[in-house]
């Protein structure tokens, strides 16, 4: 029901956008004059096709490729609507000063037209080229209280391996990742977000992870989505990761600790259980936890880890939605000091989810350098 309404909410949103661009931008620009009827035919299939995408991406209906097609719907309409805004305020600017848009030189007015819809055709390609691209390697270096030797760590989160995301994507993100050697490597969570039968051809090569220690995983949202058990038994047949599943991994020099997703407290199985963590957590050592939603900060006493790694967020994926996902779940992207000992990383994640479109919230691998304060 909530699924329906905020879809319903969305397309009415949209709905409205599309409008707002023919109306303030297609119908005022003197290059589309002759135009104005095929831009209109133009605005309902890409609205239609909004619509399609939103009603039929949850239930396997879209193969992949229409599914890749009608995501990036969403960007056209997204990107428009700020090129048209700005020009509304730049109409606006000209009536304050006493004159109007449509006295300017003829010859000045398509030039500046032409250049509008060039900005226009960047934003809309960057858009979606900053979503479907393979994420950069973004560094961190972080002291950790007792940490016996340096540890280089790739932290992989919100891969969304599916419909957009796949085989090919999954290849170059594993070999940009082994250029680093790390000594290990951590996927928190939203790794897969799909049927698991679309993904047993491929999910294999999650081995070709190269490091020291060894890859370790903890489940996200979307794992619970398409079927928890399944994709646990997916990844167990076919990878050797080390799930953390409300466990924790004692290395000898530092515990490794991973909580399950938040999602699991409304679906009634693998809910977050910090106390089973705690019970064998070897607190003379330090102690990093993967929780794929920043949010369990908020929620849970964490004062026993020095480090707590996290994405879910996207970094918003898309602005302005960066401000909501603050409200939702308290922290957005970046490095948190939740206390003197404690602190937080959010990264912003390999993938993304829904339309294909990224705006000021970049990808990124993060390559964890902790050193000790001894």
């Amino acid at each position: 029901m909530m699924y329906l309404l905020l879809s319903f909410i969305i397309l009415v949103i949209f709905g409205l956008v599309n409008l707002y661009v023919y109306k303030h931008l297609i119908k005022k620009f003197l290059l589309f004059k002759y135009f104005q009827k095929i831009f209109a035919l133009a605005f309902f299939v890409l609205f239609l096709a909004q619509i399609i995408f939103l009603i039929l991406r949850r239930d396997d209906y879209l193969n992949d490729t229409w599914y890749e097609i009608l995501s990036m719907t969403y960007a056209p309409s997204y990107c428009l609507f700020f090129v048209t805004l700005v020009l509304d305020f730049f109409r606006l600017f000209l009536i304050l000063l006493g004159r109007a848009y449509k006295k300017i030189n003829i010859f000045i007015r398509l030039i500046f037209e032409i250049i509008v819809i060039c900005i226009s055709v960047f934003l809309i390609y960057m858009g979606i080229c900053n979503a479907l691209r393979i994420p950069e390697i973004n560094t961190l270096n972080l002291k950790i209280s007792g940490l016996k030797k340096d540890l280089k760590i790739a932290v992989l989160t919100d891969m969304h391996l599916g419909k957009n995301l796949h085989e090919k994507f999954l290849d170059q993100v594993i070999n940009k990742v082994n250029l680093q050697k790390p000594d290990m490597i951590f996927i928190i969570g939203d790794l897969i977000d799909a049927n698991s039968k679309d993904l047993e051809p491929y999910i294999s090569k999650l081995n070709n992870f190269k490091s020291t220690y060894g890859t370790f995983y903890t489940v996200g949202n979307h794992e619970y989505y398409h079927g928890i058990n399944h994709v646990l038994d997916l990844l167990k047949t076919h990878t050797k990761m080390k799930i953390l599943l409300n466990q924790n991994e004692d290395l000898g020099f530092i515990n490794v600790a991973g909580l399950a997703d938040l999602a699991g407290i409304s679906k009634g199985l693998y809910a977050p259980n910090l106390a089973r963590i705690k019970a064998d957590l070897n607190t003379s050592k330090p102690s990093i936890l993967l929780t794929h939603q920043p949010k369990a900060a908020l929620l849970y006493d964490l004062s026993a880890f020095d480090l707590i790694l996290s994405g879910h967020t996207h970094g918003g994926q898309i602005f302005p939605f960066m401000f909501l996902v603050k409200l939702q779940q308290g922290f957005v992207y970046g490095l948190y000091n939740l206390s003197a000992k404690t602190k937080l990383y959010v990264s912003s994640g390999a993938g993304f989810w829904g339309p294909s479109l990224r705006v000021f919230a970049p990808s990124e691998i993060i390559i964890l350098n902790l050193k000790g304060d001894l």
